[in-house]
């Protein structure tokens, strides 16, 4: 048994989102793990996020983000890597968001400073998934109530806060932690060749690739993603 087996799962939402976004992957993991479910929803800032990991009690544990919540680690990772035993990131952006999504954020929360965020559709929420999870009201749903959480405040404190992101693809492949790069091969926030370049880049890593996935996959495939990060954890990133 390696000495990483018992540590604590810490696991990052993306923007938008809450611990409610890990719900089905909670419930297909083993009972007994030590998990820690973080909520950036009322950080102020990206020190503030970053922070949320730095006061954890814990010295050391498995650190799994999805999308935003992957970048959070990616920071908190090069910061401090003496306290992670292993990095799952999930549908995670590499570098830069696009300037159409920067310019996209930053249109709205121009506009949310002087109304109230309402949150997502429906329809906008099937933008971000693949056609079969559209089908599925669990996971849309849950999408939209999500986002329906967050006040205009709340909204614009986290997209100014992780707007402008670094590429710390470089400063990963240094360090020795195991590393698992999970993808949805029909997101279009994330595009695939882009975390398959990553996967090049980290040597030591291992990527998967969901089919029929859309961005959102600890919601449109929670089994298979409990099952990765069971067995990765499990196994020492082997």
């Amino acid at each position: 048994m390696n000495n990483s087996q018992n540590l604590p799962l810490v696991m990052l939402p993306g923007f938008l989102c809450d611990p409610r976004l890990w719900g089905d992957v909670l419930a297909n993991l083993p009972p007994g793990d030590d998990i820690i479910l973080i909520d950036f929803k009322h950080c102020k800032s990206l020190q503030d996020m970053v922070g949320q990991l730095e006061k954890l009690e814990t010295s050391r544990f498995h650190l799994v983000g999805f999308s935003m919540g992957a970048y959070i680690a990616k920071i908190f990772a090069t910061k401090f890597p003496e306290r992670v035993a292993s990095l799952t990131l999930v549908a995670t952006n590499v570098g830069a968001l696009s300037e159409r999504e920067q310019t996209s954020r930053s249109k709205l929360a121009g506009m949310l400073a002087n109304v109230q965020y309402k949150g997502m559709n429906e329809k906008e929420a099937q933008r971000f998934i693949h056609s079969s999870s559209a089908q599925n009201p669990h996971v849309v749903q849950t999408i939209v109530e999500m986002s329906r959480s967050y006040t205009s405040e709340m909204y614009i404190a986290q997209m100014r806060a992780t707007l402008h992101r670094e590429d710390l693809s470089a400063e990963i492949a240094k360090l020795s932690f195991p590393v698992l790069i999970v993808a949805g091969k029909d997101d279009h926030v994330v595009r695939l060749p882009t975390l398959q370049h990553l996967h090049e880049v980290v040597a030591r890593s291992k990527i998967l690739i969901l089919d029929q996935c859309g961005h959102y996959v600890p919601l449109e495939k929670a089994k298979e993603l409990s099952v990765a990060i069971h067995e990765f954890v499990n196994s020492g990133g082997a």
